[in-house]
């Protein structure tokens, strides 16, 4: 019988959507029913779950890519089995409980604290030192991460942000100013690994225009992934870290990753080995 499943997006259409269509293609290599399915295109009733005017039926499984609100929950209840596991992938979301949970001897963690806008800008230089970055807990592709270097950096997120908002604020890493590394990892196996270099932005997300060429895969990396996998039991990371003077830090992790940087910097076909493990797990 074939094996079918529902990649979870924010909408049915994902027309320039680089990762999702490279799932769906090697999916098909492998005679895999994928279905992109939007969370916008979604209304969930008491009795079911309605996509684009159509009942969702069960399916063998569900890949998610999609972060916010209790739709995703219930499509994956349609599923006997979810990628990333649903209740530790909601966990991990969260920019706060990576730097909380995840350890590594083969890395080190920079000084954080969770916070508001109101904090004194001084007990914040006083904890963590200045400059320092202020993380939005759930953004993805660079967006809600600023470096704070004057009080008036930190009363601006106010103005932006609902003042409410809590803040992952974090040591900066001035070793690894505009530059990182990115690995893929499956199940604790690093696939592939690439350096993501930036001009003038303290950040290197490939969203943002970084530049991406391949990185050696160390003894290091290799026990992060370890690590990360079994503290998290999450099957498909990007995992990024920064680079220290004697030992890279802890950046975090993104559980819904996208591929397009990676496969194209070191040519590891990443969509084929994530579709080849669904496979097998059901072979």
């Amino acid at each position: 019988m074939k094996l079918t499943g529902y990649l979870i997006e924010k909408y049915n259409r994902m027309i320039n959507a680089y990762t999702c269509n490279r799932l769906v293609e090697e999916a098909g290599q492998l005679e895999i029913d994928l279905k992109i399915t939007g969370v916008h295109d979604t209304i969930v009733t008491p009795d079911e779950i309605i996509n684009a005017g159509e009942a969702l039926v069960r399916r063998d499984f569900v890949i998610n890519r999609y972060k916010w609100g209790k739709i995703k929950d219930h499509i994956n209840q349609l599923a006997g089995r979810s990628y990333n596991e649903r209740e530790n992938y909601n966990i991990y979301i969260n920019k706060y409980e990576q730097l909380r949970r995840l350890h590594s001897d083969s890395f080190l963690v920079p000084r954080y604290l969770l916070g508001t806008v109101f904090l004194p800008y001084e007990e914040i230089v006083c904890r963590i030192g200045q400059p320092f970055v202020a993380k939005g807990l759930e953004s993805s592709m660079g967006e809600e991460i600023f470096l704070i270097e004057r009080k008036e950096d930190l009363g601006e997120l106010s103005r932006r942000f609902a003042p409410g908002k809590e803040w992952l604020f974090e040591e900066f890493i001035e070793t690894s100013y505009g530059k990182d590394m990115r690995f893929y990892s499956i199940r604790g196996k690093v696939m592939a690994c690439m350096q993501r270099s930036s001009q003038g932005d303290f950040r290197a997300n490939v969203a943002l225009g970084a530049s991406v060429t391949p990185y050696e895969i160390t003894p290091g990396i290799r026990q992060a992934a370890r690590d990360i996998y079994e503290q998290t039991g999450l099957d498909f990371l990007g995992i990024d870290l920064l680079f220290g003077h004697d030992k890279p830090y802890f950046c975090e992790i993104n559980v819904m990753p996208g591929i397009e940087g990676i496969e194209k910097a070191t040519g590891v076909n990443i969509a084929r080995q994530i579709m080849e493990t669904i496979r097998r797990d059901f072979a």
